[in-house]
């Protein structure tokens, strides 16, 4: 007949066999997750874009500045034009994504970085969102809709 302590070690060896299974099986589904977000986050940035180019009127560009892929020429690839602030125009001359970004900082007491950034976008704080909303924050920068202080983009008051 088996004794008692015996069979209470036989089930804990059994019940670290189950743990150590699902912290296999965690890992995995973490590393999974990872890529699904990452994906997810490739394509919400794509939808947006997409939805911007379809909203531009046909060879309105104004004065803006065509943002695609490095080295492509005018005629090639996606564009998002992203104007120049003049004095008077308000938000609603950016582009979805850009006019989403523009009012977050703006609703912003102080400034904010990237990586907080993704958020009131509704993204994913993965490495991809956050160049891309760098980029974007940047891009802001330059066109005059955002200023840059201490390495991170606040909106300005011009």
């Amino acid at each position: 007949m088996p004794s008692v302590l015996g069979l209470v070690e036989e089930r804990e060896a059994g019940a670290r066999r189950e743990v150590e299974r699902l912290r296999g099986e965690a890992a995995r589904l973490a590393a999974a997750l990872g890529e699904a977000e990452a994906e997810l986050s490739r394509l919400v940035i794509a939808r947006e874009t997409l939805r911007d180019v379809l909203r531009a009127e046909p060879g309105d560009r104004g004065s803006a500045v065509a943002i695609g892929p490095a080295g492509a020429g005018l005629e090639g690839g996606i564009r998002v034009a992203v104007p120049v602030r003049e004095p008077g125009m308000g938000l609603t001359a950016l582009p979805g994504i850009y006019r989403q970004l523009a009012q977050a900082l703006e609703a912003s007491p102080e400034p904010l970085q990237a990586g907080e950034l993704t958020r009131p976008l509704g993204l994913e704080a993965t490495a991809s969102a956050v160049e891309g909303v760098r980029g974007k924050a940047k891009r802001l920068v330059v066109r005059g809709w955002a200023v840059q202080a201490d390495r991170r983009a606040q909106t300005s008051s011009v």
